[in-house]
Formats: C-alpha cells, sequence, structure tokens
C-alpha cells in the first residue's frame, strides 16, 4: 500500500519514528510528511502547496495522521479523494473538541488508544472507530546493563505533571505519597512547585532503557483511570526495555495484559503503596514478571504488530491485538 503520514518528529518519545519504520518494513510504500514543522519553515500557504504537490507525485492509496498533525486547509483538499485514517495516541478529554472532532468526523477511520471511547466517537458523529493500542520498538526499547544505569533507585517515575492542572492532579499526590515513603526518582517536567526535584526533565530513549535498568520497580499513573482500556505509550515502552512496571488500574486493562504476570496494577493510592512495598522485599516475583511482560510485548506488542493491525482496521479485518487470552500469552 503507498502511504502518506502526517506526523510531526517526536523527539522525545519518537513514536512517529517507530510507525513509520514499522510501515516501511511491512512492505509498504511510506511518505512522511511533518508538515508542522514545514509550515513554520514556510508559513502555511507554501507548505500547504508544497504538501499538495508531494502527494500528487506519490498517489497515496492511504494518507494516515497522526493526531492532528496536519493542517486544516491541506486536511479539506485531501476528503475525498483517498481512504483517511486518523491515529489518536491519547485518551482525549470530554467533551470532545470542536475542532479534533470535526477532523475526525470527516475521517474515512478514527483509531484510538482509548477502547473507552469508542462509543463517544461514534455517538458523535464519527463514521468509523476502532482500538489500536501503541506498542514497543525492539530497536529502542530493550534491557539495557544494570552497569550502565547510573540512575540507581527503589521507585521510578517518568512522566510530566502541571501543579495548577486538575488532570495531573492524582498523578501529582500519588507522586509525592511514593517519595515521601520510598527510594523513589522523578523524570520529567513540571514537579519543582510540589517540593519534587527531577532527576532529568526530558528523558529520551537511551535514558529510558536505563531508567528501566536502574529501577526495581517503575511506576505508571496515566492521567486518567476512568477510560476503558486505555494505556500510554509508557506502558509498552517499559515492558519491552525490561522493567518491572506498577501502574493504574483502568476498567478492562485485563483484557490487554495480565496483573501479577506481565505487570501489577493497582486501584487506589495505598494498594499502590502496599505493592511497591511487596514487590521490593520480593526480587524474584519482580523479576518472573519483567521477564514475562518483555516476551509478551515482543510476542504481540511492537510497532511491527501495530503496523499489521493498523493495515487490518483500514482493510475491515479482525485486528491480531489483544490476544483472546491475555493470561495464557
Amino acid at each position: 500500500m503507498r502511504i502518506a503520514f502526517f506526523g510531526k518528529s517526536k523527539r522525545h518519545t519518537r513514536t512517529t519514528t517507530y510507525i513509520a519504520r514499522a510501515l516501511a518494513r511491512e512492505g509498504h510504500a511510506l511518505l512522511w510528511v511533518n508538515e508542522r514543522k514545514r509550515a513554520r519553515l514556510l508559513g502555511r500557504r507554501a507548505a500547504r502547496a508544497f504538501t499538495l504537490r508531494q502527494l500528487a507525485r506519490f498517489r497515496p492509496e492511504l494518507v494516515l495522521i497522526h493526531a492532528n498533525d496536519v493542517l486544516p486547509e491541506t486536511f479539506e483538499a485531501l476528503v475525498g479523494r483517498q481512504p483517511i485514517a486518523v491515529f489518536t495516541p491519547d485518551c482525549w478529554t470530554l467533551p470532545l473538541e470542536r475542532e479534533t472532532l470535526g477532523l475526525a468526523r470527516r475521517a474515512d477511520l478514527l483509531l484510538t488508544v482509548a477502547r473507552g471511547q469508542l462509543p463517544d466517537f461514534l455517538a458523535a458523529g464519527v463514521p468509523r472507530a476502532g482500538f489500536l493500542a501503541e506498542a514497543c520498538d525492539p530497536e529502542a526499547h530493550f534491557p539495557a546493563s544494570r552497569a550502565r544505569a547510573s540512575r540507581v533507585s527503589d521507585v521510578a517515575f517518568i512522566g510530566k505533571t502541571d501543579a495548577g492542572s486538575p488532570r495531573l492532579a492524582a498523578r501529582s499526590a500519588l507522586v509525592a505519597k511514593v517519595c515521601q515513603r520510598f527510594d523513589a526518582r522523578v523524570y520529567g517536567r513540571g514537579w519543582e512547585p510540589l517540593g519534587i526535584t527531577p532527576r532529568r526533565q526530558d528523558v529520551y530513549p537511551r535514558e529510558y532503557r536505563e531508567i528501566c535498568a536502574g529501577a526495581s520497580i517503575v511506576l505508571g499513573r496515566d492521567w486518567t483511570t476512568q477510560c476503558a482500556g486505555y494505556t500510554s505509550n509508557r506502558t509498552w515502552f517499559t515492558l519491552g526495555c525490561g522493567g518491572f512496571l506498577i501502574t493504574s488500574y483502568s476498567p478492562g486493562l485485563e483484557a490487554l495484559v495480565a496483573n501479577h504476570r506481565h505487570l501489577v496494577w493497582y486501584r487506589s493510592d495505598d494498594e499502590c503503596l502496599e505493592l511497591i512495598a511487596h514487590y521490593l522485599a520480593h526480587p524474584e516475583e519482580r523479576r518472573r514478571i519483567a521477564e514475562a511482560g518483555r516476551a509478551y510485548v515482543l510476542a504481540h506488542r511492537t510497532y511491527a504488530h501495530f503496523a499489521r493491525d493498523l493495515v487490518a482496521h483500514v482493510e475491515g479485518k479482525t485486528p491480531a491485538f489483544p490476544p483472546a487470552q491475555p493470561e495464557l500469552a
């Protein structure tokens, strides 16, 4: 398939690079368009003209848009020419924003990591919507040597916060409790107003691997725990890096991964603190779960799997993920 892929470079997570690389390795002809950057350099009008000329030469059979990484005026020119799929890598806030929802309504297919929002999208007039979980990239997410991990701690948390954001208040409160009770290191922006000094504000793939290697426990806390089946890309990155992950539970998470087999989840702050204390005292259990979690993502949730599932959605087929029984996979 000839695929035009609209996406920013995403220098921290590099997820767009992993998606593009996986699609190309699956045999698709790929044209990557970073139109937002192009518009900054050339201006919106020239960027749109350049993009449309480029697409006319490439003749895509599918336009794939990452998040909203396309100029609205370019999107308008593409509607009706060829199938358009939009992939949203996060759980959207409700009520749905008019501009973003307008994009989704006019695309042929919306793919989201937030399984629980599918009914909301369909009710809002999105023609087709499907679930597509994020993934890991084995070339970027693999176990680093603990000898090279200078960031050794009992617990590590990777992620930003904003002291003034209600959306991140629960994350901030939990991380503060963990830091008070355990030897914990935090990586990300916005923690200083809460009295927490992050070891790094920016985490790139190499640092991510080293943090996972140096921490006995990697703590996960997505911004919402109310959206069914939602996981951030950090879930899959951590498992791919061989980290032992204790993360927040969202409804239906058991359909994606198995608790106490691939990772461990908690339903409250108190339970999280209890689980951290338990697993710090049981290193062999941590090792077993971390190894099983990495084996699981390599077998079921790399970006090669992501690319195959994406194409399956486009073609109206059933994607392979999640497996019918994650606890046995």
